[in-house]
């Protein structure tokens, strides 16, 4: 941890009390601790990040079953595109793993394909997260799905002229009066509530006009 965040003196001793006492309140070992923290620090977090940050971590991966360092790549990877809060987005991805049919280290091979470009949108973690639990429960997981909805909101930032027909038929945009991205949370049931008019054919119609066959699903 010292040699990859810089962390020495009075900054690694702190670092050490809080692996051991990690280590002494959790199911996992202070030099698991100690690994998770390392995978913070690659991530350019900081000691105080890393003494904030470390609880949530290790409670969402006793929570998950999973490996604590792999949930500490998975949280600090995508933390770099949202600038959220660790505990926060830990509890996020308890519930999503929890209340849809994917779990931490599917949710993570979906943010590596679209947390960069969802962060750099504006569009929330939350939002993100919570579709990429829906999508899960229609079958779509893991790379595909992160890379799904990286080109659903590609087409929605930057529309092709199928996306404006499609969009201005159903009476919808995007994009908010300021030219911030419409939430996901906004924006999906208002898509929902317009397709509940439509045939089964205008459905697949508008909607390959909107995601592209390629994200279709």
């Amino acid at each position: 941890v010292s040699a990859i965040s810089g962390a020495t003196g009075a900054e690694l001793t702190t670092l050490s009390e809080k692996a051991k006492e990690m280590g002494a309140k959790t199911k996992f070992s202070a030099i698991e601790a100690s690994e998770a923290m390392s995978y913070m620090g690659m991530a350019g977090w900081n000691s105080s990040q890393m003494i904030d940050g470390i609880a949530g971590i290790m409670n969402l991966a006793a929570a998950s079953g999973e490996e604590l360092a792999g949930v500490s790549d998975i949280v600090t990877d995508a933390l770099t595109a949202f600038a959220s809060d660790s505990g926060e987005f830990a509890d996020v991805l308890a519930v999503a793993a929890s209340k849809s049919n994917t779990n931490v280290s599917l949710l993570g091979e979906s943010f590596k394909n679209v947390a960069a470009t969802a962060g750099a949108m504006g569009y929330s973690m939350k939002d993100t997260t919570t579709a990429l639990g829906l999508m899960a429960n229609a079958g779509v997981k893991g790379s595909d799905a992160g890379t799904s909805l990286r080109g659903v909101m590609t087409r929605l930032a930057k529309p092709t002229k199928e996306v404006d027909a499609a969009m201005s038929a159903l009476g919808i945009s995007a994009v908010n009066t300021d030219g911030s991205m419409k939430p996901l949370s906004v924006l999906i049931p208002e898509l929902q509530t317009r397709f509940s008019t439509l045939t089964d054919a205008q459905k697949g119609q508008y909607a390959t006009m909107i995601a592209g066959k390629n994200a279709l699903s």
